[in-house]
């Protein structure tokens, strides 16, 4: 899945030439706190009603407004590059531009978080098992192997790491929903089960108190 195949046409954009008064209203109107600047139709950058506020600028045009942040992603790039980029810059909406910077369109957190759990498969019938090992310890390979012995499959997984440890955690979504034998297998073999969810409600816990956890992070 591509940034173009998720962008949101409802999130609008100002230009250089807007006045921070006007832009401060359009953001009243749209209820966001964010917009994109463009500039011929390339893109300049966001501003934030904060920044406005912070400068005191009002009936100035954005033109003097000074260095904007800039992050972006391109069209063709990967729903994750789209993720890595709102949280580095901690930013509500991500703006898409082409080869040439030509604004395109901008991404919300809500269409990401759409998009990331599409492809988690976080409505799929089955559990969550999260794994704590070392990363060299790491083999997918294995504990696929291991999980399919028990007549499952993973549908999705990812790897956390942790700063200054070698010590990371693999979150597993197969398909079973009885996941006991999974979970008893994985720890034959040696693997350390920190937890595991399976039926609807819990997993519905799992992935809201994840979904709060990036939100927090980003401090949207």
């Amino acid at each position: 899945m591509k940034a173009e195949d998720i962008i949101d046409s409802s999130v609008p954009y100002v230009t250089t030439s807007y006045t921070c008064s006007r832009t401060l209203s359009l953001m009243d109107t749209f209820k966001v706190s964010y917009l994109p600047v463009i500039e011929d139709d390339l893109y300049i950058g966001i501003i934030s009603e904060d920044e406005i506020y912070d400068k005191e600028m009002f009936e100035e045009p954005l033109s003097d407004f000074g260095v904007m942040r800039s992050p972006y992603v391109q069209s063709n790039q990967h729903v994750l590059d789209v993720l890595a980029v709102a949280t580095h810059f901690s930013v509500p909406i991500v703006p898409v531009v082409n080869e040439d910077r030509k604004y395109i369109g901008a991404i919300t957190m809500q269409n990401l978080l759409d998009a990331v759990a599409k492809m988690a498969n976080v409505h799929s019938k089955g559990a969550v098992l999260v794994l704590e090992m070392g990363v060299h310890d790491y083999s997918m390979s294995e504990i696929a192997r291991i999980v399919e012995s028990e007549n499952a499959k993973i549908i999705s997984s990812y790897v956390t790491e942790y700063e200054d440890s070698t010590r990371i955690d693999v979150t597993l979504v197969v398909n079973m929903t009885e996941i006991s034998p999974v979970v008893k297998s994985l720890e034959r073999y040696g693997y350390k089960v920190n937890s595991f969810f399976s039926g609807s409600n819990k997993l519905d816990d799992f992935y809201r108190e994840r979904y709060e956890q990036l939100m927090n992070y980003m401090k949207i």
